[in-house]
């Protein structure tokens, strides 16, 4: 006999534009994760870039953000970003209640739109 699925552990959130056509290094506005243990970032590049994007992160709505790390398969931690010269979705997991996504212009010459989406996994 099969278990049920919950269908609510594993729902997603709305999708969120945080950045529209972006050329200079910005951080998002707080972000609520509330309910959810991931959030999606889907990075759209106006043509080839070098950007990297950051998880800032806070257990209350108005504490201090700071940088997020995820504990890796050889027990050493690693920050939570990602550095990319194309157009891609990227998942984070572990996340706190309440992020920031930071967006770092690498090389100059290319804007990029960002849109996120918490979901549990």
């Amino acid at each position: 006999m099969m278990g049920i699925v919950d269908i609510d552990k594993i729902n997603r959130g709305n999708v969120e534009e945080i950045f529209t056509a972006i050329d200079a290094t910005t951080t998002s506005a707080k972000i609520n994760c509330k309910g959810y243990n991931a959030i999606l970032i889907d990075a759209a590049f106006s043509g080839a870039a070098n950007w990297t994007f950051k998880v800032q992160g806070s257990l209350t709505e108005n504490g201090t953000y700071k940088d997020c790390y995820k504990l890796k398969d050889d027990g050493t931690m690693a920050l939570m970003s990602y550095q990319t010269n194309a157009s891609r979705i990227f998942l984070f997991k572990g996340i706190p209640d309440w992020v920031k996504i930071v967006a770092t212009e690498d090389v100059d010459g290319q804007t990029v739109t960002v849109k996120v989406q918490p979901l549990n996994i």
